[in-house]
């Protein structure tokens, strides 16, 4: 129900705006007798629609009352009276029986306005006419449908996490709260990710890359990462001011368009607000890192005809270190089961000689490297990343008419985000151009050209990573109602910028010269070079050659989107069978990004840093799609039906062309207590900008060269014969984007029940099996690359090696290679007691399945099946897989009492060892978080809350082949136990 504030629309037909859900109404004679209610809605408003039909009684009520508020589960026998007066208990509501026939709500303070008599209001609303007696009522859109309905189930999966469960989950961000649902594995990113993160989070539903799961906000598209991201940030998306967030588990390409093969997120912001919040949050990990704060100021009221609603938030985390936590200290992992992974880079200088032999500068002239001369990099590197956030929040909504309403709403957000990593590795034989020891040079004691040096400047400070975003989103929408028509026209502009700067770097073209002849670098008073003791021991680099050397290196880019949209959707009321729905509307959409690299990085000028050029793409989209829900078979009483949903949207992209993407569903309605449903879909996810327009880009990536394994250098033809160093794990790459790439398509299969028995009054099971066949998917992988190398001799174009077998470089372009199959099955569990005297319990389930994920990168690879595996994404796999994921909660309401408990479960994976073709199993991860609140009666709106994440301070397990940090970091957390606390003052 929608209307003006201080007015009351009921749920006539003449009085239809936003039609999208049905409740069939007959009114009851009052009475007292005890009648069983299983009223389970997450908002009050869908638990009053519940009422009615549970009670049989009509009722008149605003959706500008009821619209931010939640309702606690009503189970169990009451009397009609009992169960409204439970409903509107603690919502500065009340209800009134008017005429003997129609409830009407009403709010018992009105801030000040006088308010309606509530007779008069039902009076002046009439929803009771004599001969009728269906009647309709409003609804909200649920992610994956552009339809209005009221407590809905469609034909695929949506998990819905409302602001008091986001509040009870004790998450600070998005990306925290998202980690351990089921349905998202894979290499999700965080701030727990330092050495190869940026301070932003995503999110990777079915293992499937963050690109293939759509994120929205409030139903709309907004700019992706500002440094060419593949999707949005959900840092950049302030929590305090989120109302719930729906996760659609299923392809919306047909609803939404591209990105959305793996499903969608869409975060609904708060509005209606009222009253003045202040808040604070304070936690910290049992061993006093990651020190975590935030302050909320909320503020919300009512306006003539319509509301406002601000929110400002400042968040601030620091660090947890790398060399903190025993399963992180080190890089050498031996001791606990894992490899090591030291670097071969070390902080005296190791040298590769032209007769193949390898010393190490000790301080006293060179001996043999051993197998121990290694760096463990880890002592310096942050595990979790120190981040500040400031954001604002606002929206504001107008009646023009009683038929017309207008909204605006505005975010501003800053993020700093500062990693620390490793002093700067210096490889000379492996930069795309080679740096030489010369002959001559002052500091060379070998009397020839050293082609292969390699050095940990441990004398230069530490490499800082700082990253800084700005983002800004405008959005203005207005809707309304036209001859039973719903309406609205929107505009949405957003824009990312980011920024990212590593310090301490070395230039290589001044290291170049620096060991280069002795004549072209006399000094700096006389040609303006200083020469380096890069062949020498730990601090034979003095402060003049570091001022020399060092570096900074900057990128700085943006991503913007500006959309047009109109939608349109009605009630089909006359049909034989029944209501059904239609909607249908067009989309444009303009979108560009940009990375621009400063002068150095861009002529690949610096050791240390990604070296690439610049990048610029831009593109239009048109769109246009059509829903519908057609009831096909109802009975007469309307307890079973059989429901077709229906969509298809067509897109026409500038840039590549243009994609159709249907889709179609089942559900079979089995009475009250059994729904079946079944769905196809197909998906598109257009390559990005980035991937289409990036330009060529260096790195010194992590990859596992077969030819460094004895038995293979022998017998596969690529390695020659040769065996390359074994104590390397880090080379070359160069990779850039490509214009003629072509869309990304899937096919998603789903069949699902959900179960509600009568016998047990508010519980709730659901099971639902998926597949995924994903198709002409775009790879970049060198390691793909390196290893058909190696056992074919394919891609010798790509692939480039010394005179001793050693890894030199990597091309790897973008191109349409790969495809993915996933295929499993999500379980949902939910059971709501009756309320006793000592309060109501809730429990809460979720787990996903994966029976298969196989991926291929190329028609020539063999496929392989990573459910329950790890392959990290440092070596260019797709992070862990886990085959079971679940988690179960337990709640507790009683008055001024709230609790909660929750079970995280993550399954063993199984891993390969590095420099091996040896497996081991990653251990299984459970995780328990509890909290406590309180609600204080003497100083009315203070509520206290209390809780601890990991409260059995499980430690992360191990992952031997983890680059960063020896852990799964997108799957599990290194920071153990975590408490904190929260106090919320609300006036």
């Amino acid at each position: 129900m929608l209307g003006n504030r201080g007015r009351w629309h009921t749920c006539t037909r003449s009085a239809l705006l936003g039609l999208l859900a049905c409740a069939r109404l007959s009114f009851a004679d009052d009475g007292s007798d005890s009648e069983r209610f299983r009223i389970d809605a997450g908002s009050l408003a869908d638990a009053l629609i519940q009422y009615s039909q549970q009670s049989n009684r009509a009722i008149v009520f605003s959706d500008r009352l009821t619209r931010n508020m939640s309702a606690t589960p009503l189970i169990g026998r009451y009397s009609q009276e009992q169960a409204l007066d439970t409903l509107l208990e603690g919502s500065g509501l009340g209800w009134e029986l008017v005429n003997d026939r129609i409830i009407a709500i009403y709010p018992l303070m009105c801030g000040g306005q006088d308010c309606d008599d509530a007779a008069e209001t039902a009076a002046n609303n009439p929803v009771f006419v004599p001969g009728i007696e269906e009647t309709y009522v409003y609804g909200n859109r649920l992610t994956g449908s552009r339809i209005r309905r009221s407590n809905y189930s469609g034909a695929a999966p949506v998990d819905v996490f409302r602001a008091p469960e986001i509040e009870l989950s004790g998450a600070q961000s998005l990306g925290e709260l998202l980690k351990f649902v089921p349905a998202v594995v894979g290499n999700s990113t965080s701030t727990a990710i330092a050495n190869g993160g940026d301070g932003t989070a995503s999110v990777t539903l079915r293992g499937l890359p963050a690109s293939n799961t759509l994120i929205l906000i409030n139903g709309r598209r907004v700019a992706n990462d500002g440094l060419a991201g593949e999707s949005v940030d959900l840092n950049s998306i302030p929590p305090a001011a989120v109302d719930r967030i729906e996760i659609l588990k299923d392809s919306a390409s047909a609803i939404y368009g591209s990105d959305a093969i793996a499903g969608v997120v869409n975060v609904i912001m708060k509005q209606d607000f009222r009253g003045f919040l202040a808040e604070t949050f304070y936690g910290q990990t049992g061993r006093g890192d990651l020190q975590t704060r935030t302050n909320t100021l909320q503020y919300g009221s009512a306006l003539p005809n319509g509301s406002l609603f601000l929110s400002a938030s400042l968040y601030e985390q620091d660090p947890i270190y790398s060399r903190d936590r025993d399963v992180s200290s080190n890089a050498d992992a031996r001791n606990l089961g894992g490899s090591d992974q030291r670097s071969s880079a070390t902080p005296d200088a190791r040298i590769v000689l032209p007769d193949g032999s390898t010393v190490i500068a000790d301080g006293g002239g060179y001996r043999p490297a051993g197998p121990e001369d290694l760096f463990n990099y880890q002592a310096f590197t942050t595990a979790v990343v120190p981040l500040e956030r400031r954001s604002l929040y606002g929206n504001v909504s107008y009646d023009f008419t009683e038929q017309v309403t207008g909204l605006l709403e505005m975010t501003y957000l800053e993020t700093e985000a500062a990693a620390a990593l490793a002093p700067t590795p210096v490889f000379t034989a492996f930069e795309q151009t080679p740096i030489i020891l010369s002959a001559d040079n002052p500091f060379n004691d070998f009397g020839q050209d050293i082609s292969d040096v390699r050095r940990r400047l441990v004398e230069f400070p530490l490499r800082q990573q700082h990253n800084d975003s700005e983002v800004m989103r405008f959005n203005a929408v207005m809707e309304g109602l036209y001859d039973n028509w719903n309406w609205d026209v929107g505009f949405n502009w957003s824009r990312s910028k980011a920024s990212e700067t590593t310090s301490n770097l070395v230039n290589a073209d001044n290291l170049r010269r620096a060991l280069g002849p002795a004549a072209g670098c006399q000094g700096m008073a006389v040609d303006g070079c200083v020469p380096v003791d890069l062949a020498g021991p730990v601090g034979s680099i003095n402060d003049e050659q570091i001022d020399y050397l060092l570096a900074n290196g900057t990128v700085s880019g943006y991503s913007k989107l500006s959309t047009i949209s109109m939608n349109f959707s009605n009630a089909l009321l006359r049909l034989p069978t029944g209501r059904g729905d239609l909607a249908f509307g067009v989309e444009y959409r303009q979108e560009s990004t940009a990375k621009r690299p400063d002068a150095l990085l861009a002529n690949t000028g610096t050791i240390g840093a990604t070296n690439f050029e610049a990048t610029y793409g831009e593109r239009q989209i048109a769109e246009v799609y059509a829903e519908t829900a057609l009831p096909l078979w109802t009975t007469d009483n309307g307890r079973r039906s059989l429901y077709l949903d229906g969509a298809i949207r067509y897109s026409d992209y500038s840039d590549f062309g243009d994609s159709t993407n249907p889709k179609l569903g089942l559900r079979l309605q089995l009475g009250p207590t059994l729904l079946l449903r079944t769905g196809y879909a197909m998906g598109f996810r257009a390559p990005s900008l980035n991937e289409l327009y990036e330009g060529a880009a260096e790195e010194q990536a992590f990859i596992d060269d077969p030819c460094t394994q004895p038995a293979n250098a022998s017998r596969l033809p690529g390695c020659r014969g040769l065996q390359a160093d074994p104590t390397r794990n880090q080379f070359l790459t160069v990779k850039g984007g490509n214009p003629e790439l072509e869309p990304e398509t899937s096919e998603s299969y789903s069949a699902g029940a959900v179960w509600s028995p009568s016998l047990l009054d508010g519980l709730r099971l659901s099971v639902d099996l998926f597949q995924i066949e994903q198709e002409d998917v775009v790879a970049s992988s060198a390691q793909f690359i390196v290893n058909q190398n190696a056992r074919f001799g394919s891609f010798s174009g790509n692939v480039t090696r010394d005179a001793a077998g050693n890894l030199v470089l990597v091309t790897a372009n973008n191109i349409n290679v790969g495809r993915r199959r996933v295929r499993g099955a999500d379980f949902g569990l939910t059971y709501h007691l009756p309320r006793q005297r000592w309060g109501q319990l809730s429990l809460t389930g979720s787990a996903t399945y994966l029976h298969e994920y196989l991926a291929r990168l190329d028609a020539s690879a063999p496929e392989l099946n990573l459910a329950g595996t790890f392959r990290d994404e440092a070596s260019e796999g797709l992070g862990g897989i886990p085959d079971w994921k679940w988690q179960l909660g337990l709640r507790w309401d009683h008055k001024r009492w709230r609790a909660s408990t929750d079970l995280h479960h993550v399954a063993s994976m199984e891993e390969l060892v590095p420099g091996s073709n040896r497996t081991r199993d990653i251990d299984a991860w459970s995780v328990l978080d509890l909290q406590l609140s309180y609600t204080f009666d003497l100083l009315a709106g203070l509520r206290w809350s209390l809780g601890v994440d990991n409260a059995l301070d499980e430690d992360a397990p191990l992952a031997a082949s983890a680059f960063n940090d020896n852990i799964d970091g997108r799957t599990h957390e290194l920071k153990g136990r975590f408490w904190y606390t929260r106090l919320s003052q609300r006036f």
